[in-house]
């Protein structure tokens, strides 16, 4: 498999291991990052990153949409390389946001349940997490708008409203 970096929406907070480590055994992970590995139909929702990372924004502000408001959306990047050691599917599934230009960055992992917990060995060992800033997304959304990449209803959701 070619390398692709894939994002996953996650509240940050549930991805620091050294706060579970006083009470895990050798082999074992922290509960709380499953909180944000949620699948339906067993599959699971990320999206695709450009290497140089110049669509990194664009990704999450369309997942940033899919709320009711703009707030502060943290994330974690990973390489797809590891999905083939853990026998992990990737399909290419159009996504569903209010910006159809990136909606072809969406895929989704098949997934078991034995899967998933791979998935989550994978990305503690091996994922990159970070946050877009409340403002940096009403910026994005405000710009996406003047552009084209978003219509104008996506205004009221900048606002919370």
């Amino acid at each position: 498999m070619k390398m692709v970096l894939l994002l996953r929406k996650i509240k940050q907070h549930r991805w620091y291991k050294e706060l579970a480590k006083p009470f895990l055994e050798a082999d074992d992970i922290p509960a709380d990052p499953f909180g944000d590995l949620q699948t339906t139909e067993n599959l699971l929702s990320v999206w695709e990153v450009h290497e140089d990372r110049s669509n990194l924004v664009r990704v999450v502000r369309a997942v940033a949409m899919g709320g009711q408001r703009i707030d502060h959306t943290g994330y974690i990047l990973f390489d797809s390389v590891h999905l083939d050691a853990a026998g992990i599917e990737l399909q290419q599934n159009e996504g569903r946001s209010d910006d159809k230009g990136a909606n072809g960055w969406h895929r989704d992992l098949v997934l078991s349940g034995k899967k998933l917990l791979a998935l989550a060995k994978l990305l503690l060992e091996h994922g990159e997490t970070g946050t877009i800033t409340k403002p940096e997304l009403v910026d994005a959304v405000e710009e996406g708008i003047r552009s084209g990449e978003l219509p104008e209803s996506c205004r009221k959701k900048r606002s919370g409203g």
